[in-house]
């Protein structure tokens, strides 16, 4: 086969660019391999981020309903204390 007036076997050309588009396509499969497995990563990472969202929310929510119960706790012991004290005054006022 003449190219520009230079003789080159055909053969030869085929057989480069077979070896050429195999080296491609190996790389291209290497590439595929690669990007599945950091999309896997990924997928392992955003769930992992998912769960820490839930447990923190689930962690803040149960805070504030333990700040709660403490603040009313505090307050059913204030207001405990305060009929306990109303008690012993009128016990004291009964017994005079």
């Amino acid at each position: 086969m003449l190219v520009f007036g230079v003789d080159i076997p055909l053969v030869e050309v085929i057989f480069t660019i077979a070896v050429l588009i195999i080296i491609i396509l190996v790389e291209a499969v290497v590439m595929l391999f690669v990007f599945i497995k950091q999309m896997n990563k990924m997928k392992n990472v955003v769930t992992s981020l998912e769960n820490t969202y839930h447990l923190t929310s689930h962690a803040k929510r149960e805070v504030l309903e333990r700040g709660s119960l403490v603040l009313e706790r505090k307050e059913e012991s204030k207001q405990g204390s305060k009929t306990d004290a109303d008690k012993k005054e009128e016990s004291k006022r009964n017994s005079k």
